[in-house]
């Protein structure tokens, strides 16, 4: 099933995302558990999309070096966001949605959040820890950073032209991350994946992540913005990703 096309339930390409990190393997697990996933049962991401706010939820397994599939993952979960229900069931193969109204968002976030955080309560109580015989865990690092974001999908040859233009010649899919002064707001440019896993999810994970990076100047953002403007105004236009 990963490589089937990707058909889209909406296209939502602005939208705030709040990124949930998740570094441990005992807040993976938490999340796997909180979603009704079975023992043994491998989760790397869920994303709680909230249409009509305008504000999606991504969580995903995130350690200090991602794995490609992880960054694959964050693309996966993001897609989510923007196109909502874009693959059938992975288990049954039945249509699935990705719709949650505000109330059923709110209160999956708010589920998933108690669950990372009592799952990491219960591994720091040791006894080294408590009675201070010995270290505690490290503490976690703070999760639900907030961007921002709007998807700008282009063509493979736009791509191309922009990968030229901004000096980011590689074999790998490449694309434009543009984050403004504040580090707030983020653009990306670049083509859409074609199926539920792949290169173009792990590049599409990779871009969004690169959003929350700050920018290293006002200069040389207004820069890139310049170059990717008038790389744009002479490209056609991408069609609609929802296919009528």
């Amino acid at each position: 099933m990963a490589a089937l096309p990707v058909q889209p339930e909406w296209w939502r390409p602005k939208l705030t995302v709040a990124l949930h990190a998740l570094d441990t393997a005992r807040q993976t697990d938490a999340l796997r558990r909180a979603v009704g996933g079975h023992a043994g049962m491998e989760l790397a991401g869920v994303a709680v999309p909230d249409p009509e706010s305008g504000r999606c939820d991504i969580y995903v397994a995130l350690p200090a070096k991602p794995s490609a599939f992880e960054f694959e993952a964050v693309g996966h979960e993001l897609l989510h966001c923007l196109a909502g229900g874009f693959h059938p069931d992975m288990l049954t193969g039945k249509t699935a949605s990705s719709y949650l109204s505000a109330r059923q968002a709110n209160d999956q976030r708010n589920g998933l959040a108690s669950a990372i955080e009592a799952a990491e309560k219960q591994s720091r109580w040791t006894l080294s820890c408590t009675f201070g015989t010995g270290s505690c865990p490290p503490p976690v690092s703070k999760s639900g950073t907030a961007i921002e974001l709007t998807v700008h999908p282009v063509t493979a040859d736009t791509q191309d032209r922009l990968d030229k233009a901004l000096g980011q010649a590689s074999p790998q899919p490449g694309g434009a991350a543009l984050t403004d002064a504040s580090g707030r707001r983020c653009d990306l440019y670049l083509t859409l994946p074609p199926t539920y896993l792949g290169r173009g999810m792990e590049n599409l994970g990779r871009k969004m992540l690169a959003c929350f990076t700050p920018p290293s100047g006002a200069g040389v953002s207004e820069q890139r913005r310049k170059i990717i403007e008038e790389v744009l105004a002479s490209s056609p236009a991408a069609p609609n990703p929802v296919r009528p």
